[in-house]
């Protein structure tokens, strides 16, 4: 439940994809991530809410943890918004649950079988891994790059709305799809916790910041209110989103991964520079 985790009010909530955004899988020694990570527990984790929101599902969320030095963070979001997890795994090992209030907005209109059977007629999409087909989540490689790959997106969009099915397609990374529920995507799963913490605890008075590197983390920056961050390595789909909505809320650091959001930290004067 939200409440075991929003029992008071936070200062600041900081909002961030995981790979190639909080993570450089690149950075063999986590370099930048260490740093964040030292950053984060001096000057924040007393007062603020730390937010992973990820497309991985908890299955491969956990394998991350065990390959990089994560922090532990206060809300999980899995699965591209579409599992929402607020409490920590139990002292007997148990999994969290997902957050059963979100679930049941998600289910509403929803027709998994049908956006399944639209998919498969198109050869070009290839299922990812059975840990990523989640019941609120289709997800597929598309085996095509550029121009054909984006015909393939919306080839599908119309098999989607022939179908009936009320669905959003998510094109990223430059071969990731994902067939979410209409109200479904990391923006919306946001834009809930954020009611969530309004009602329980109140706003932050120093607001909330998004950090992502691709297409799926696009919403996230639509949010409402919210200032961004775009690290430097950011895909073409991130990159021109941001050039296209230009803003004193919108950063685009000049570092990668976790550096770039130190660096935003800074330049939005949330964090001492160092």
């Amino acid at each position: 439940m939200a409440a075991s985790v929003l029992n008071k009010q936070y200062r600041f909530i900081l909002v961030s994809d995981l790979d190639w955004t909080m993570v450089d899988h690149d950075d063999k020694e986590n370099t930048s991530l260490h740093a964040f990570n030292k950053l984060w527990q001096s000057e924040f984790a007393q007062d603020c809410l730390l937010v992973f929101s990820t497309g991985r599902s908890l299955k491969l969320y956990n394998e991350l943890r065990d390959e990089v030095p994560l922090g532990v963070p206060d809300v999980l979001i899995c699965s591209v918004g579409t599992e929402i997890f607020f409490e920590k795994p139990g002292s007997d090992g148990a999994e969290p649950q997902p957050d059963k209030k979100w679930t049941q907005l998600l289910d509403q209109g929803w027709n998994r079988k049908a956006a399944l059977e639209a998919a498969a007629q198109l050869s070009e999409l290839k299922p990812q891994s059975e840990s990523e087909q989640r019941p609120h989540k289709l997800s597929y490689i598309v085996s095509v790059k550029g121009d054909a790959a984006e015909k393939v997106v919306s080839q599908l969009e119309d098999k989607l709305q022939a179908a009936g099915v009320t669905a959003k397609v998510i094109y990223s990374g430059g071969a990731d799809l994902d067939i979410l529920p209409q109200h479904a995507s990391k923006g919306k799963g946001l834009e809930f916790l954020l009611g969530e913490v309004r009602e329980l605890v109140g706003a932050p008075k120093d607001g909330v910041l998004v950090n992502g590197d691709s297409g799926n983390d696009i919403e996230l920056f639509a949010v409402p209110g919210v200032r961004g961050c775009m690290v430097v390595n950011a895909h073409p789909e991130l990159k021109k989103w941001c050039d296209a909505h230009p803003s004193p809320n919108l950063f685009q650091a000049s570092k990668r991964c976790a550096g770039g959001i130190v660096e935003a930290l800074q330049h939005f004067k949330l964090a001492k520079h160092t």
